[in-house]
């Protein structure tokens, strides 16, 4: 960490972008965790800082006789680790994929042992199939019906592909809370199928995680 912090001219790294970095993994091989790395987020850009100060004037006629006891020392605060879950949240954020792991990771056992996911039901099953599928909440579109009641499209995905369901407002009003984004939910429901391309419409919700 040091090293590259030596290696990158303050004006090139302010707070935003370290904390992209971290967040991302992209600092991850400095054997630093990114919880401890976020938590030092403003003590490491300070060093950064003063330790490109002391290289310029080291550049200089009178930084030559400068005493080295002034060359600033990166101490790291004691801070919690990032957890599993937040590390894929801020992958999902960022790059808009999971990279450390997938948040059904911990369900894959069981989800292998249902023999069903959205690409198989959406290459074996027809309309009307009932069908009971683990996965997590991509996209949320809250809409109103001609009624005013509220209802919803979702988009869930598993390890096999994406989907999308359909909410009626009966569903949501009793659900409501499980339709968040990354949320791990076991859905069940109706394939349905037009023009072609099929989608859920669920019927229950059962939230992971």
């Amino acid at each position: 960490l040091v090293n590259f912090l030596d290696r990158v001219k303050d004006k090139n790294l302010n707070k935003k972008s370290l904390e992209a970095l971290i967040k991302v993994g992209a600092l991850d091989n400095f054997g630093i965790d990114r919880g401890v790395l976020l938590g030092n987020i403003e003590t490491i850009l300070s060093y950064n800082k003063e330790k490109n100060k002391h290289a310029e004037n080291q550049d200089s006629l009178f930084g030559l006789m400068a005493d080295t006891s002034s060359i600033p020392s990166l101490k790291l605060a004691d801070v919690p680790n990032a957890d599993i879950k937040e590390k894929l949240a801020w992958e999902k954020e960022l790059l808009g994929l999971y990279i450390s792991g997938h948040p059904l990771d911990r369900y894959k056992e069981i989800i292998a042992k249902r023999e069903m996911d959205i690409k198989k039901a959406k290459e074996t099953l027809g309309d009307g199939a009932e069908v009971t599928i683990a996965c997590i909440v991509e996209e949320v579109k809250p809409i109103n019906t001609k009624k005013g009641d509220a209802m919803a499209f979702v988009k869930v995905a598993d390890f096999s592909g994406e989907l999308e369901t359909v909410v009626f407002p009966r569903v949501l009003m009793e659900f409501r809370s499980a339709f968040t984004p990354d949320k791990c939910l076991a859905i069940k429901g109706k394939i349905s199928e037009r023009n072609g391309q099929k989608s859920m419409i669920i019927d229950k919700v059962k939230v992971l995680s």
